[in-house]
């Protein structure tokens, strides 16, 4: 099996990765409260509202290419070899083989630029008095915004175990769509995979330019996949908080949620044929950087990120219920653990949904409830889909220590230790406070919201 250094050294360099095709969207919460004599309208339907400002914190394709001064039509552009990027996915177990999906984007990288100013165009960024640290960070992660997604791509790949190949000939996959998009599996004779359990192959392109490894991990049909969130999961990010969340993402290092890291590696020898699979809904632009944290720190398995453009916030909701779905229909008879927080609105959503489409394969939901911890969480969140669900199936907890000692795979989801207090409803920031409802005017509170949504609205 490849280490972790091994696989991190595979993105050497960063790239655009857009995720898969939408399926039907989680319902969002659209409730509008009446509190304090309707002084104002609901926190949460304030910071809904207010999704559709976020949406330009991050550039689009269009203000890059200003920016930097790209004609993609240009022949300097023309004269560059097209590259790909594979993101980490994973593949279940057929009657034919391992059923490996490939998944990423392709793309051209411009040369000799500088993308200094592109900081300058993330609304809410703010980059002043930088140490030395922080520059390089931002630098870093930034460079791949000046990604340019080539349509209608063709590509060939193969897959490698320890090494050795396993694929008899090039595999020849999907065209890439207009966004430069592709997305498929494709079958690899079981006979030419050794081991059991769950495996990490290494997948590759073969007619790119540049880096363009990825990696697989194949999972058995049956065992416990745990899907997670990492921002405010895994990683300290503070998306609640104004403008902080693009801080933490774009220039500070990234720092565990104390505990976590822990936490997963008991589960990843306690649990049988345990699979791990990483969602986020941060920009793909950070796909390099999350590759380098989260395998450093968590076991390996696979990662969804978010699309490069995004237009409406139906779209997010799309694309996270879209991967959810797609691994409860790979794996129908894999039991998962879905773990979250409270300040993700999409998870309170999509994973009560996912939960009643596929009930007998849901061993666990566990949501961080970050308002018990941090004092800087004001952001209110609605619990309302859970009470559509057996209430010992989903257990919000504080810290990593809440769940250290949970028989997850007898079927016990809940530290009764721990009180929930929840209301099924709006509650959180905010709304748990009378006073400051009553002192709080219409107008301060949109302003509020508006500005602490740009800065969750990577992982919302």
């Amino acid at each position: 099996m490849l280490s972790p250094t091994a696989i991190i050294a595979i993105f050497a360099v960063a790239a655009v990765v857009a995720s898969p095709a939408p399926a039907p969207a989680p319902q969002a919460v659209s409730s509008v409260v009446s509190a304090a004599s309707s002084i104002f309208s609901s926190a949460t339907g304030a910071a809904e509202n207010a999704l559709q400002t976020a949406i330009l914190a991050i550039p689009s394709l269009d203000d890059i290419e200003k920016e930097l001064r790209l004609d993609p039509n240009s022949s300097d552009l023309a004269n560059i070899s097209t590259s790909a990027l594979l993101i980490p996915s994973y593949a279940n177990q057929t009657d034919q083989g391992w059923n490996i999906r490939f998944y990423g984007l392709a793309y051209k990288q411009p040369q000799n630029i500088s993308t200094s100013g592109l900081d300058k165009i993330i609304n809410g960024l703010h980059t002043d008095n930088l140490n030395d640290t922080e520059t390089s960070l931002l630098q870093n992660r930034t460079t791949a915004l000046a990604s340019i997604p080539v349509p209608h791509a063709n590509f060939t790949a193969n897959v490698l175990q320890n090494g050795t190949n396993v694929t008899s000939q090039p595999l020849n996959l999907t065209t890439a769509d207009a966004s430069g998009e592709f997305d498929q599996f494709i079958t690899v004779s079981q006979s030419r995979v050794i081991g059991n359990g769950v495996q990490v192959v290494e997948t590759g392109i073969l007619n790119a330019t540049g880096p363009d490894n990825s990696t697989a991990i194949l999972v058995p049909s049956q065992g416990i996949s745990v899907v997670s969130d990492i921002d405010d999961v895994l990683r300290i990010t503070k998306v609640y908080v104004p403008n902080q969340g693009l801080f933490n993402s774009f220039v500070e290092p990234y720092v565990n949620v104390p505990g976590i890291p822990e936490l997963f590696a008991q589960w990843e020898k306690k649990l049988p044929n345990v699979s791990f699979h990483y969602d986020t809904t941060t920009p793909v632009q950070l796909t390099r950087t999350y590759v380098d944290y989260l395998f450093n720190n968590f076991p390996l398995g696979s990662l969804e990120m978010r699309p490069v453009n995004i237009s409406e916030p139906s779209q997010i909701l799309d694309a996270r219920q879209n991967s959810l779905l797609k691994l409860f229909q790979t794996f129908p008879q894999r039991k998962f653990v879905l773990v979250g927080d409270t300040s993700s609105s999409t998870l309170l959503s999509a994973y009560p949904q996912i939960a009643q489409q596929f009930p007998q394969q849901i061993a666990c939901i566990f949501i961080r409830n970050t308002s018990s911890t941090d004092s800087d969480d004001k952001l209110p969140y609605d619990t309302s889909d859970f009470q559509k669900l057996d209430n010992s199936t989903y257990f919000f907890y504080r810290v990593a220590e809440d769940l250290a000692n949970l028989d997850i795979v007898s079927g016990q989801c809940v530290n009764s230790s721990i009180p929930q207090n929840v209301t099924y409803g709006e509650q959180g920031g905010v709304l748990d406070s009378a006073a400051i409802l009553i002192n709080t005017s219409r107008a301060k509170l949109a302003a509020w919201a508006v500005g602490a949504v740009v800065g969750l609205f990577m992982v919302v």
